[in-house]
């Protein structure tokens, strides 16, 4: 039996209101008017006979069979747009997109890159950052890297680096004050995630130590901002061992409590199914293989 596609121009608005949540910003992005926006959207719904959209006090909302028609959308235009470039591309340098926090770049992946890039120099890894989640990213991607399981239609997501945390310092904080028994942590200057603003109570959860309310000290937007915080003898912050091995072998960060960690759910890749791209699936495993190399440091 063939199915029958619905009308592809329609598709490409559709993904950018479910993503946008309006049909302005829509409209904005795509260079067409509101109305002819709300044309194709009109057309979709006459297509599969069934609503797509309701209005809410925000803007347009998705109901629950739109929202899951986007992600096998999202994902369909997106192999659509890399595919397109690996043709105009063919018989170039191949490029990969990777997508990672700014932590994770400037702290793990480059630092490592030259290593794949010397064993594969016609392929070109193009590293971008982002914080936001999976659904809201507008480029295409080959791999994206985050702290958290991730889903999307065509895509697999696998664990590959153990992400524990830790408290660090600088020595000369260390020194100005003592830190003897995990307790002593309530009274020193903590160093806080504004993305992960649970993680110091759950460290002191995690270690005995009973917190009443919200525990104070300065909020920062990046990691790599709280680790440079520490490195100025501000406070202390809450580390990853992943992300600070230079840092922890120089001795410029030193945990007062080497012993007291916290597990939390790891480093994970989202990247396309390679299954007939043995490009990407040599940079995926070669990833994973760094991952497992780290891992195993930060458990010896």
């Amino acid at each position: 039996m063939t199915t029958r596609l619905p009308p592809l121009k329609p598709l490409r608005v559709f993904e950018a209101v479910v993503r946008t949540g309006s049909l302005t910003l829509a409209a904005a992005e795509l260079h067409i008017t509101h109305s002819a926006v709300s044309q194709q959207i009109k057309l979709l719904e006459q297509h599969f006979g069934i609503t797509l959209f309701t209005r809410g006090q925000r803007g347009v909302e998705p109901t629950a069979a739109a929202r899951l028609f986007f992600t096998d959308v999202k994902a369909g235009l997106d192999r659509i747009a890399l595919g397109a470039e690996q043709l105009l591309n063919t018989g170039k340098v191949r490029i990969i997109r990777v997508s990672c926090t700014p932590s994770m770049a400037m702290r793990w992946l480059i630092p490592r890159l030259s290593s794949f890039q010397i064993d594969n120099p016609r392929v070109e890894i193009r590293v971008t950052t982002s914080t936001v989640a999976v659904e809201a990213i507008k480029e295409p991607f080959d791999v994206l890297i985050r702290r958290s399981p991730m889903h999307r239609a065509d895509y697999e997501c696998i664990r590959f680096l153990d992400d524990v945390l830790t408290p660090v310092a600088s020595p000369r904080y260390l020194q100005q004050h003592p830190l003897k028994r995990p307790q002593d942590l309530l009274q020193a200057s903590l160093l806080h995630l504004s993305s992960r603003s649970q993680t110091w109570t759950r460290w002191f959860d995690e270690v005995g130590v009973p917190v009443k309310g919200q525990l104070p000290g300065q909020i920062y937007e990046h990691f790599f901002l709280s680790l440079q915080a520490a490195l100025t003898d501000l406070g202390v912050a809450m580390g990853s061992l992943a992300l600070m091995e230079e840092d922890l072998a120089h001795g410029s960060l030193l945990p007062p409590f080497p012993d007291l960690c916290l597990q939390d759910k790891g480093f994970h890749l989202l990247f396309r199914a390679c299954l007939q791209d043995p490009v990407l699936a040599n940079f995926t495993g070669w990833l994973q293989a760094k991952g497992r190399e780290t891992s195993e440091s930060i458990r010896a």
